[in-house]
């Protein structure tokens, strides 16, 4: 591994993208020549590769390539070496996944509620369809949504950073503000989760 090199850290969602196909996985850990990253598939053959994530200042990617490769229960594990330095990246600021949960978002100040489903969910934030009500939601408003995840109610504090009307009621985008580290890692296996379905389901 190059020395002082940075990668993302075990536990992070990563974009591997290689001959132009991308593949996202989860980082597993860290080893003294590189890192193990789990992905739902294989990955086609190729020379090289880039690992983009999103780390506290933004997209980062660096180039790699693949010099162990095993399956597992739950997919693909690779080992991969960095070829060069990290550089900001110019891809999505988080890693999303299409997931349809039951969410019900309530604004803190005018305590007006809204029912809907997500359309999907990020490390970052998530993005929902909510139901017409007597008063709009309000862009800028700190947001408690409380998220159906495995039969239970659990509770995603945030803020509306987008408002936009649709046919069916309103589009909403919620920043995650204050997120609990336990639950950030519930949210984190959920997207997880459902990419490598949608891969595994691609792949039929």
């Amino acid at each position: 591994m190059l020395p002082g090199a940075e990668l993302p850290l075990p536990g992070a969602l990563v974009d591997v993208v290689v001959a132009g196909v991308v593949v996202t996985g989860r980082v597993e850990r860290w080893r003294p020549t590189g890192l193990v990253v789990e992905l739902p598939g294989a990955l086609p053959p190729s020379d090289g590769l880039e690992l983009y994530w999103n780390a506290a200042d933004g997209v980062r990617v660096v180039p790699a390539r693949v010099v162990l490769c095993w399956t597992v229960r739950t997919g693909v594990r690779v080992q991969l070496v960095p070829t060069g330095p990290a550089e900001p990246g110019n891809r999505r600021d988080a890693v999303r996944a299409e997931l349809r949960l039951r969410a019900q978002v309530t604004e803190r100040d005018s305590g007006a509620v809204f029912l809907g489903r997500t359309r999907d969910v990020s490390e970052t934030g998530l993005r929902c369809l909510v139901a017409p009500g007597p008063l709009a939601p309000t862009t800028g408003a700190e947001v408690d949504v409380g998220l159906t995840l495995r039969g239970a109610v659990f509770p995603v504090p945030g803020r509306l950073h987008r408002v936009s009307p649709d046919e069916d009621g309103w589009d909403v985008v919620v920043a995650y503000a204050g997120l609990c580290a336990s639950m950030a890692d519930l949210l984190r296996a959920q997207v997880f989760a459902a990419l490598r379905e949608q891969r595994r389901l691609s792949l039929r």
